[in-house]
């Protein structure tokens, strides 16, 4: 092969790449990542500084390169979130090494190639020192290259706020500096004669990406003379983003359907119902194809679906997402196979970037215990789909809301998704999603264990399942001796918990932005459950949903001090006088009076940004004694929930 035609693959820090600068193509989307996605990258971040992770793997990008500027062909929207965290220490006059990564000389070290508007504004945020809402919001919501960029500017800023009230400025530093040093990229630069637009076009159509589960399935599969067999199971488990009826028929196409009308009868793998014909390729192998091999990959049209009435959508047009991504799922399913064979929970850190480690055990064991976690995934795949809230898009507006979902066959032979009612199952489940940590999720482990113990066949929104759920985040909520990950091992066996956090005196510390959003969203279920006013349309619209800023409603500092005179700190920083928004929700309230807040709650007519925010603003008066007041009612009736009342 001649050198014109190889590519050059490194693996660098952010600091090995100090001397270029990146340019985003014009034949690239808008930057299109949401918080959800910023908040998954820092969090995770942030946890492998705490375990003094020396590397830390992010993503792969591609590159065409001449004289150290790089143009982006794939990895623009990780790497531009990277350039956007750099930006935000920076601006909060956190002096980490990571700042470098901003600026190549007095040039911008990203650039947006004929994208002015966000190259000026970019530049208006370095040379001005201020964030996005000095700038006209209508103008920033009326560039799709710019909205996006601009509020996520604004979320990182909160989190790293949040970041500094909860630890000291040098920790900080610390993670920039982490960050800067120990966050590596895999580079794949092109020869300079690739044709860009075409490499880029085959790629997102191909999809070719060997990930590590890949790995691990193909190890795995090494130790079995059944191989066809179980590599179908896996692959009916592996599309996370599908539900899991349909994933099986595509896998087992040759199956008795009429022996599988109740979704029921795919609760465990049996090969005499589940069949397949073997393909006259060898299926058996795992082909890795290289960037060189992209051009000649079959592309394979997907059939488009036809709009029809909302009643008569079969399961084929119906899609979700899933909270978690396989290799996720393949962590909690082998935690609970440890646990089912009496083994030591593994000892690496719960993550994906270490599951090829995790799985070499596996990978060694005998072909009888292989076979077992495959069958076992095939249980737990199940369990989850039927139980566990997934994202689902509404056919009319397009906009994803958490759900659990029902399944039922129609008279055509399709199975049908309806969302069930909103119940505690799935308002509890999502506090614990969204409050929880976002890429592991280890309530999953305990949870998924116990339904396939006690699960009864009984329906998705069980509130049996549910009452179970509850028992498991109470004893998660109130022990700080152990990690999640050990506290979720203990949950699985009968052994007693030690309960060491005292939740009356913990709510009663004046925290401020300090408290665990935990808290908050933990009431808004509990205030939910017992709601006693349900003609009312905004509770009916209500969700749990992401919120990352707590709030002062009486403000720290107010514009009319006259108005807001000086109250204790005891007061003003205590549970009572705090609720949980959403960045672009807190903007909206700012160091306003609570008279203005509360004319701004009101007047939404959809529904109730937070249900703690109904009880403070149903007060005539929010003053000392109404906030103590109102601090001591929410506190009675979390203590309540704690103890079965």
């Amino acid at each position: 092969m001649s050198n014109e035609k190889i590519f050059n693959t490194q693996v660098v820090s952010l600091s090995d790449l100090r001397d270029y600068t990146f340019v985003i193509p014009t034949y690239q989307r808008p930057y299109v990542w949401q918080d959800e996605q910023i908040k998954k990258l820092l969090d995770d971040f942030y946890l492998s500084l705490i375990n003094n992770e020396s590397v830390y793997y992010v993503s792969t990008i591609l590159t065409k390169e001449e004289s150290n500027v790089a143009e982006l062909i794939d990895g623009q929207q990780r790497f531009t979130s990277l350039w956007l965290i750099a930006f935000s220490f920076q601006s909060l006059g956190i002096k980490t090494q990571l700042t470098d990564f901003i600026m190549k000389g007095d040039q911008l070290k990203l650039n947006f190639e004929i994208r002015d508007e966000v190259k000026d504004y970019l530049e208006f945020l370095i040379d001005r020192k201020v964030d996005s809402r000095h700038k006209n919001q209508e103008h920033i919501d009326s560039q799709p290259y710019l909205k996006n960029i601009a509020r996520r500017l604004v979320f990182i800023k909160s989190y790293l706020e949040q970041k500094l009230k909860q630890e000291n400025k040098q920790k900080l530093i610390e993670f920039g500096d982490f960050i800067y040093n120990k966050v590596f990229l895999v580079k794949n630069k092109t020869p300079l004669s690739t044709d860009l637009n075409k490499l880029f076009s085959t790629i997102n159509s191909a999809g070719v990406q060997l990930e590590q589960t890949d790995i691990i399935k193909a190890n795995l599969l090494k130790r079995l003379d059944d191989k066809v067999l179980y590599s179908k199971i896996w692959e009916s488990c592996e599309n996370m983003n599908d539900f899991f009826e349909r994933n099986v028929r595509r896998s087992f196409p040759t199956s008795n359907w009429e022996e599988l009308v109740n979704f029921e009868n795919y609760m465990s793998f049996n090969k005499d119902i589940f069949k397949y014909e073997i393909d006259t390729v060898d299926s058996q192998s795992v082909s890795i194809f290289t960037i060189e091999d992209l051009q000649e990959v079959e592309i394979y049209n997907i059939e488009q679906s036809n709009n029809v009435d909302e009643k008569k959508r079969t399961s084929e047009e119906v899609y979700c997402r899933s909270i978690i991504n396989f290799g996720q799922l393949l962590l909690h399913t082998y935690r609970i196979y440890l646990f089912r064979n009496n083994k030591e929970d593994f000892t690496q850190t719960f993550h994906i970037s270490n599951i090829i480690e995790i799985f070499k055990e596996l990978e060694q064991s005998p072909t009888e215990e292989i076979k077992s976690f495959f069958l076992l995934l095939w249980d737990v795949r199940y369990m989850f789909d039927k139980y566990i809230i997934k994202w689902l898009s509404d056919s009319n507006t397009k906009q994803e809301t958490l759900e659990i979902v029902n399944i039922n066959l129609n008279s055509e032979g399709y199975y049908t998704r309806t969302k069930y009612e909103k119940s505690n199952a799935l308002m509890l489940q999502s506090v614990l999603y969204f409050t929880g940590d976002y890429l592991r999720q280890y309530w999953l482990t305990s949870y998924l264990y116990y339904l396939l113990e006690k699960h009864d066949n009984l329906p998705g929104n069980s509130e049996v399942h549910s009452k179970s759920l509850e028992s498991m985040d109470n004893i998660l909520s109130l022990n700080d001796d152990l990690t999640d990950k050990e506290l979720t091992r203990k949950l699985m066996s009968d052994t007693e918990i030690n309960l060491n956090v005292n939740l009356e005196v913990e709510l009663k510390k004046a925290k401020g932005t300090g408290f665990k959003h935990y808290w908050f969203q933990k009431l808004e279920y509990v205030l939910w459950k017992n709601w006693d006013k349900n003609n009312d349309h905004k509770f009916y619209n209500f969700r749990i949903s992401s919120k990352n800023s707590v709030e002062h409603i009486y403000p720290q500092n107010p514009e009319n001090r006259l108005e807001h005179p000086i109250i204790s700190d005891i007061i003003l920083h205590g549970f009572g006088n705090l609720t949980l928004l959403s960045v672009a929700q807190n903007s909206e309230y700012s160091n306003k009076s609570v008279s203005v807040k509360k004319s701004i709650f009101k007047e939404k007519s959809e529904q109730y940004d937070s249900l703690k925010s109904f009880h403070i603003f149903s007060y005539d008066e929010w003053n000392e004694a109404s906030i103590k007041d109102h601090e001591e009612k929410m506190i009675r009736l979390l203590s309540d929930h704690y103890q079965n009342k």
